[in-house]
């Protein structure tokens, strides 16, 4: 097993969303478990933080309105999964899916803690100006900040 910052890679956790940043993730991962013949696990959060909203809006029909959303945001977790799934087939890659609800950084690390993980990868957004900074949740540094273990953040 080839050594990779201090240790050997094993299992690599790829967080990602199915967009073009989540890609550029996706692939990095394939790349380094292509190269260190390690498993891969691909996340995707479902955000509840959409759900907030519909105590604002459609009163009558609230629940179904929670209903289809969650249907929604899951079936995209589906799909963007299928798709690294789907790329890692065609690479001869060991793929687990997994879906987990909640805020997003408490899931990730819930995830580590239990996966027993080498390496996560995962995308971050380069923040240039001062509003972004300030308007963005920054989810990368807070996972840096308390995960335990080695992380590559791919922009």
């Amino acid at each position: 097993m080839p050594i990779f910052l201090g240790g050997t890679v094993q299992k690599i956790l790829i967080c990602t969303d199915g967009t073009d940043l989540g890609r550029k993730a996706e692939d990095m991962a394939l790349a380094l478990a292509s190269r260190f013949q390690a498993h891969l696990t691909g996340l995707y959060v479902v955000d509840p933080f959409l759900k907030k909203f519909t105590h604002e809006i459609y009163a009558i029909n609230r629940e179904a309105c929670r209903d289809h959303l969650d249907k929604l945001l899951r079936h995209e977790g589906e799909q963007a999964l299928a798709s690294l799934q789907a790329r890692c087939a065609s690479a001869g890659l060991a793929f687990i899916p997994k879906i987990r609800q909640g805020p997003p950084e408490e899931e990730i690390l819930n995830e580590i803690q239990e996966g027993g993980y080498d390496l996560l990868i995962m995308g971050a957004k380069l923040l240039q100006s001062w509003r972004e900074r300030l308007e963005s949740v920054n989810l990368p540094k807070k996972i840096f900040s308390q995960a335990p273990i080695s992380m590559l953040f791919v922009r």
